[in-house]
């Protein structure tokens, strides 16, 4: 207990240390510099500066002039983005005297590379070793009841579906504590062990998400091992400004609701925010017409920040609150439901989640110093019916303290990063009967250190090692005593990208990680939804080693990437149905171990022949086999994803106006797992329209469009519901608009 109080100590000393380090006064610097198209040679106006470490940025004036004051002293890097424009970082050094920054910017159809923030530093696409896939919030058409489903158009991405409101990001084909999920720098700990427990988040308030193809484990710890789904929080308004938005989305299917109004200004060194979200719907109706009971759900969140950013550091706090209450459509909860309506009353989960969390950064030179720590706590109940003996059979807590230390040393052509990063947790059960899993505590330690370099501008390393310890007391009902675990375990990681020419890109890289078992694996036993599951304390940590090669091309008007894996893993982990069953007949499912592979690749193209018109196709083709030959479950089928887009800038008085036709042909499932069938090939189209309307100062957004256009009855092999014989969601209009002012 008491390292759960030195945890906690750390959310009141930082900010304490920041302020008396920040009354130390420091030179002002001064950073300006004008912006032109490369090919012109015009000044371009309204273009993006931004300094990520800072908080500080501007926008471009009438002459493609900006200008940063009051800025630290040190190395930075400093973002260029302007839309038809090659995204740039700039190299900055604030302490030295430097004339006017002359910026040329190279005009670009498609935006060849996004600007990363989850790797080791920020950094272009083409820098990073690792593959990692941007996602706008603002370019999708949020045509989906969870935006998981929508990045699951990324090759290579899926997801596992238990209703509209349940869905589970499968990366590469390992999903669950596989992966990780980390919202704004913190990673999200909610009781991940399941299918039936979604991560916590929602998508208001996210600028974009990043995904990390692949082992993960050097900068992230246990649990990725598989890829890691990283969302990046919108940015304070640049200057003394405050800005809102206000949003509204319809779905014809469930009668969805979504609503989002965030408030957020910047007034000298202080910025602040806050944000109100919420989602209702009633039960889906699938394509076969029928409604599919109890898939209601209904949400609700607030998200803020208050933060102060000064010459020689950053400090901010944030303070996110979720609440989810999710229809279970299982066999008990069918017959109970007779009306379809958006209120939960049988058979739901009621999930709630508080972040309190701390960022800083401290600028010495070219040394940069990370302080951060957060606090989650997480409750889970499981509400039935009346005819039950208990209405709440599930109550559980999870609480999480976390910290992490990290410095980061600029090189003249390079970093050099060291982190140490801790954790404390404890499960806890409350009064409710069913103990899915018993009393515990976690506690992990870290140090790991990271090596990125640009040996030339074509060339670029990074490579690192890391060590993680994990010590799990569990508190069995029994009189046994408490059972002591621990894992220790070291990951390396090494790659490069190298730029044979301006339009050709070469990415390797090799990455080992581990995953430790949790508390479920180890002790669960007994009723988890429809089965009866049954730990297994001998568990080991699991091990996955993972060559990539990647190979990306792209010109002004054409991209084309390939991208190919093979991930070895030891000791994989996973619940497997065995042969026995408990007295009333329910199937048994016991956690087991095994090694196995997993390969497969992705590929895919963006063209736009002519200036209003783009079109782009992907395919993802796994294969997932245990040692014996048998195939491992949750293995996605696989996909072509393609879109056809027609864009008009400017028509009459609106803005951007387009239409996208979106396809997706999924193949025939032939390989399922022991206790699987096979599923059906499907296709299904979407379709969408929208346009902006530009006034003074607001921008008018709106977009509408039909999924599964032609109701087609199909069923996903992910769908948990699959065995129930339900159907994916049927024909669904959608209408949303956004206002921003």
């Amino acid at each position: 207990m008491n390292l759960k109080n030195q945890n906690l100590k750390i959310l009141f000393i930082i900010p304490i240390i920041i302020i008396l380090v920040l009354k130390t006064s420091y030179s002002q610097n001064t950073i300006s510099g004008i912006v032109y198209d490369s090919e012109s040679k015009d000044a371009l106006i309204g273009t993006n500066i931004y300094i990520p470490d800072l908080h500080r940025g501007s926008v471009t004036d009438n002459s493609g002039k900006f200008i940063i004051e009051n800025i630290a002293s040190g190395r930075f890097d400093m973002f260029v983005s302007y839309m038809g424009y090659r995204n740039q970082i700039v190299k900055i050094q604030t302490d030295t005297v430097t004339s006017e920054i002359i910026i040329f910017m190279e005009p670009e159809s498609f935006q060849s590379q996004e600007i990363i923030v989850s790797g080791s530093k920020f950094s272009l696409q083409h820098e990073n070793a690792i593959e990692v896939k941007c996602i706008k919030l603002s370019s999708l058409n949020h045509s989906s009841t969870n935006f998981i489903e929508q990045i699951a158009e990324v090759p290579g991405v899926d997801i596992i579906s238990k209703g509209a409101g349940i869905a589970k990001p499968v990366i590469r084909g390992l999903s669950n504590t596989n992966i990780l999920f980390i919202a704004n720098g913190i990673r999200m700990e909610n009781f991940q062990f399941s299918e039936n427990h979604p991560f916590m988040v929602d998508e208001f308030g996210i600028e974009r998400i990043e995904v990390i193809k692949g082992p993960a484990s050097l900068l992230y710890g246990s649990d990725a091992v598989g890829g890691v789904i990283f969302a990046v929080r919108e940015n304070p308004p640049h200057g003394n400004k405050f800005a809102g938005d206000y949003s509204l989305q319809y779905h014809d299917n469930s009668k969805g609701l979504h609503s989002s109004i965030g408030l957020q200004g910047s007034y000298n060194n202080f910025h602040v925010g806050i944000r109100a979200s919420l989602k209702s719907h009633q039960d889906y109706t699938d394509g076969n017409n029928a409604q599919v009971s109890n898939t209601r759900f209904n949400q609700k969140s607030i998200k803020s920040v208050l933060g102060y950013s000064h010459k020689k550091g950053n400090f901010d706090i944030y303070y996110d609150y979720i609440e989810m209450q999710l229809g279970m459509c299982v066999p008990p909860s069918i017959s109970l439901i007779s009306e379809n309506n958006r209120e939960n009353k049988v058979w739901y989960q009621d999930l709630s989640n508080h972040v309190l969390s701390v960022k800083n950064k401290l600028f010495f030179g070219n040394l940069k110093l990370d302080i951060n720590a957060a606090f989650q706590s997480n409750n889970r109940t499981l509400l039935t019916s009346d005819l039950m003996p208990e209405f709440k059979i599930v109550d559980m807590f999870l609480n999480t303290v976390s910290s992490e230390i990290k410095t980061t040393y600029s090189l003249k052509k390079g970093e050099i990063i060291f982190g140490l990063q801790n954790m404390y947790q404890t499960n806890k059960n409350a009064d409710a009967p069913e103990h899915i899993i018993p009393d515990a505590q976690i506690f992990d330690m870290s140090v790991f250190t990271l090596f990125t370099s640009s040996f030339t501008d074509k060339l670029h390393f990074q490579s690192g090692l890391r060590y993680d310890y994990r010590d799990i007391h569990i508190e069995p009902e029994t009189n046994e005593g408490i059972i002591t675990n621990n894992y220790q375990n070291a990951t390396v990681s090494a790659g490069f990208t190298y730029q044979f020419t301006k339009k050709l890109l070469l990415r390797t890289n090799f990455a080992s990680a581990h995953r430790s078992p949790n508390i479920a694996e180890l002790t669960q036993d007994g009723m988890h939804g429809s089965y009866y599951e049954r730990g297994n304390i001998s568990l080991k940590s699991q091990r996955n080693y993972e060559p990539d090669l990647s190979l990306h091309y792209h010109s002004k008007n054409f991209i084309y990437e390939i991208s190919s894996f093979y991930n070895k893993i030891t000791n994989y982990i996973f619940l497997q149905k065995t042969y026995d069953t408990t007295q009333t007949g329910t199937s048994i499912y016991q956690y087991s171990q095994t090694n196995a592979n997993i390969y497969g690749f992705e590929t895919g193209f963006k063209i736009m022949p002519v200036k209003f018109m783009q079109f782009h196709a992907n395919y993802a083709f796994i294969t997932a086999k245990q040692k014996n030959g048998d195939y491992l479950p949750f293995i996605p089928q696989n996909k072509i994803h393609s879109n056809l887009k027609f864009i008009i800038e400017k028509k009459l008085f609106l803005d951007n106006i387009y239409l996208s036709i979106n396809a997706t042909y999924a193949f025939r499932h032939t390989q399922p797992a022991q206790f699987e069938t096979e599923t059906p090939q499907y296709f299904i189209t979407n379709i969408a329209f929208g346009f902006e309307k530009h006034f003074k100062k607001q921008i008018f957004t709106f977009s509408t469009g039909i999924n599964n256009l032609f109701n087609e009855k199909y069923i996903n092999h992910l769908s948990t519901l699959k065995g129930l014989n339900f159907y994916e969601t049927g024909r669904n209009f959608y209408i949303n608009f956004k206002i921003q002012f």
